[in-house]
């Protein structure tokens, strides 16, 4: 049973059912840590197949096949060959805990076996996660409050700060809009202005649409940029083929990672060829519950936070969140247009999913403040 006292919001898994794909291993080509009580079995059984990794702290982590490729211990049809012994990294996901003001566990929705029921109660699990790691969460919890109590204080010395709260109710009260391009223009256009902005209750007028896409793509990119195709965000497509898409010289590199850590190029993408689509049917649906999602995490108003604080407190905090939930629909429209275009789709119900399975696990990788466990 989970302490009364702790603030847990568990609301993002809510209703969901996942069964792990068992072809799919998108989650073993994150390279995890070790935890110190988890090394000294691996010491014992497999001295070869552990590493020392000196960023973002020194610490020991499994090695990856080739050095660069899936997890050493992923064996034939994807199967992992120590998984009554898989590290506490592995063991959580597709869970996310994010620590700030409160406990929030958030669900990776990257996952394909999140999007299709199964055996497995998400609410159930991640409030074992919870349960199994109290300590931990108790303790880093208490750190990142203090972090969030300076960051509300610099906000309120330069008459910046409004409450979280209010600020995802106005968004909320306007993602029906969000699927159209001309009102997220509007917003992003009002965010960039000295002035505190409101959420607008509409366009703002006519849009330049080829100015609009050729930003939408530049910012796509963006996402997609690099120091090489593998550290390149990862797409698990329907046939579980780990698609790798790296941003270079204003094109696109395409290439399929294989189990062994080496590269098939598959070939290279005009990104003037991606027509900005925007949900249609289901995929509306789709779309607007995901932004629902978006603007309950709190790692996501972390990332506002954050920018906020690299910015040195000169914008609102409405203005920076607001903006971050425009910028992230584009983001997220271009991405799905991409995978799209490339399967000759739609942004239906499928398409608009097989967007955000290309999208999300970037975006919980996105900087925040507070801590993920």
């Amino acid at each position: 049973m989970l302490p009364s006292d702790l603030d847990l919001d568990l609301s993002e898994l809510e209703g969901r059912r996942f069964t792990c794909d068992p072809s799919c291993g998108l989650c073993c080509l994150c390279q995890p840590e070790v935890l110190p009580h988890e090394e000294e079995w691996f010491r014992r059984n497999h001295p070869q197949r552990i590493i020392v990794k000196k960023r973002p702290h020194r610490h020991i982590a499994l090695a990856l096949k080739g050095g660069q490729g899936s997890c050493t211990f992923l064996g034939p049809s994807r199967r992992c060959e120590i998984y009554g012994h898989r590290p506490h990294y592995c063991r959580q996901f597709p869970f996310h805990v994010h620590l700030g003001k409160r406990v929030q566990v958030e669900l990776d929705l990257s996952c394909r076996g999140v999007w299709f029921g199964g055996t497995e109660d998400a609410l159930v699990e991640g409030g074992r996660l919870v349960h199994e790691n109290i300590d931990a969460i108790r303790k880093t919890l208490a750190e990142t409050r203090e972090v969030y109590r300076e960051f509300e204080a610099n906000c309120h010395d330069a008459g910046i700060y409004r409450p979280e709260e209010a600020l995802r109710r106005e968004v909320g009260r306007r993602l029906d809009m969000f699927a159209e391009l001309p009102y997220l223009a509007h917003v992003l256009d009002l965010s960039a202005e000295d002035e505190e902005m409101g959420m607008p209750d509409g366009p703002g007028g006519p849009i330049d649409a080829a100015e609009l896409r050729r930003s939408v793509m530049e910012m796509g990119l963006e996402s997609l940029a690099a120091e090489d195709v593998f550290s390149a965000p990862v797409y698990c497509d329907p046939k579980c083929r780990w698609n790798m898409f790296l941003a270079k010289d204003g094109g696109l590199k395409w290439a399929i990672l294989n189990d062994d850590g080496t590269l098939d190029a598959v070939g290279d993408i005009d990104p003037n060829k991606i027509k900005l689509l925007t949900p249609e049917g289901e995929g509306r649906e789709v779309f607007i519950s995901y932004l629902r999602t978006l603007n309950r995490r709190d790692s996501m108003m972390g990332y506002a936070a954050y920018l906020v604080d690299d910015y040195g407190y000169e914008d609102y905090l409405s203005n920076t969140y607001y903006g971050v939930m425009a910028t992230t629909a584009l983001d997220l429209l271009w991405r799905a247009s991409l995978i799209a275009y490339l399967h000759g789709g739609r942004l239906d119900r499928a398409g608009m999913i097989e967007g955000i399975i290309s999208y999300d696990m970037d975006r919980l990788d996105a900087p925040t403040i507070g801590a993920f466990l």
